[in-house]
């Protein structure tokens, strides 16, 4: 069962979280442009969407499609077009084709899509559940495998998305797989390149330690090529389990790796679980879903290209909590992201916060109609729109919606 699956299993609580004097709450106008119905179309969207040139949205659904049902990967790619129609363009029918597609899409400018699935793909350790693949839908809808990971030295488990260069090799993380770093077998994840013509390399393996592990969130690039993303665990034995609190990296094309910061757990911050963004002046920014002084509710950092970090916004609960997506920034440098949980109805909430540590809630869902616990990041366009996906809500139970937000 993967980390989101295991999210679904869980039974949330409404929590009444503590007042924060660096917060306050806008009314901002949200509309739903699609309501999932738990059929073919998929079910549970948790991956930020992705705009092509004519202003459609594209995103992918971690079940449903050929599965119809929750608990059991599969999922679809799913395009909803700027006047609000909604298209399926493929759906996972796991096994060899793949299964479980967590991370955010890229495009081409022919307009074909680039992503990854969780799971499926080859057998490589018996159970069936497969270590995952990177796959390619044509705007028809055609779909192909371009990679299947083999697990061990190779990698397994691609959790996010995948970036590309201009030269149209991607780039991703695996959460398991590479070096047997601790005696068991399953690896503390690898950096991955997959070239033009469908060879794979590992960039880098993570040792554990001191050295990062288990990498759940993509990469970003800057303009020389390197690369900067997060480790979920390692780092620093925090908690005196050895697992970690988790890292930021910077990794040169060359596999030179340097850990930027590793978080201490407390009120650092703790457990990133998504990439950092990057600023026009080399500045990093980036949420961790644990740490924190406000119950463990996580925290919104900033670090320096020499690795200084600043937490920018500690979060208390009725403004969100346990954030877990990328943050979008603005030309002002302002900072926009999502909670899965907290605000009013503890079904999560859209943020906005300023280079001043002024967060603003733009946003707090409440199910019905307007979805619940966004897990995805938010999408900004050039008019200055937010858009997303909730994992739940729309209509009666729901399984998601994909909205704006007007602020």
């Amino acid at each position: 069962m993967t980390r989101i699956s295991m999210l679904c299993c869980i039974t949330l609580l409404t929590l009444i979280g503590l007042s924060s004097p660096g917060s306050a709450e806008m009314k901002a106008k949200e509309a739903i442009l699609y309501r999932f119905t738990g059929a073919s179309d998929g079910i549970y969207p948790a991956a930020t969407p992705v705009f092509d040139s004519q202003g459609s949205l594209y995103g992918t659904t971690v079940f449903g499609g050929t599965c119809a049902q929750f608990y059991y990967e599969c999922g679809t790619v799913f395009k909803i077009s700027a006047a609000g129609m909604k298209t399926t363009l493929h759906q996972f029918a796991a096994g060899a084709d793949g299964a479980g597609p967590h991370g955010a899409l890229v495009m081409a400018a022919d307009g074909t899509i680039y992503g990854t699935t969780y799971s499926g793909g080859l057998d490589c350790d018996g159970t069936g559940q497969g270590c995952g693949t990177i796959f390619k839908v044509t705007p028809g809808g055609r779909e192909a495998v371009l990679y299947r990971f083999a697990g061990g030295s190779d990698g397994s488990n691609p959790y996010g998305g995948i970036i590309a260069d201009a030269a149209g090799n991607f780039y991703g993380t695996t959460e398991f797989g590479g070096e047997d770093c601790d005696g068991t077998g399953q690896g503390c994840g690898t950096v991955f390149e997959l070239g033009i013509h469908g060879k794979e390399r590992i960039v880098y393996a993570f040792k554990g330690g001191s050295d990062g592990a288990n990498p759940i969130a993509g990469l970003i690039m800057d303009g020389s090529g390197t690369f900067f993303g997060a480790t979920y665990r390692g780092g620093a034995d925090c908690f005196g389990d050895g697992l970690g609190c988790g890292t930021v990296f910077r990794l040169a094309p060359d596999g030179n790796k340097t850990v930027l910061h590793a978080f201490q757990g407390g009120n650092d911050g703790a457990d990133p679980a998504a990439a950092p963004t990057l600023d026009q002046i080399g500045y990093l920014y980036g949420t961790t879903d644990a740490g924190g002084p406000y119950a463990n509710y996580g925290v919104v950092y900033k670090i320096t290209p020499g690795g200084k970090e600043t937490v920018l916004h500690a979060f208390t609960g009725t403004d969100g909590r346990n954030p877990s997506s990328p943050l979008a920034i603005n030309s002002a440098r302002t900072l926009f992201g999502v909670t899965p949980y907290g605000g009013s109805s503890n079904l999560g909430v859209v943020f906005r916060l300023t280079q001043k540590s002024r967060e603003t809630v733009l946003h707090s869902f409440s199910n019905v109609p307007d979805g619940a616990y966004p897990f995805g990041g938010v999408l900004l366009d050039q008019m200055g729109e937010l858009f997303g996906t909730t994992a739940y809500g729309g209509s009666g139970f729901g399984y998601g919606t994909v909205f704006r937000i007007t602020y």
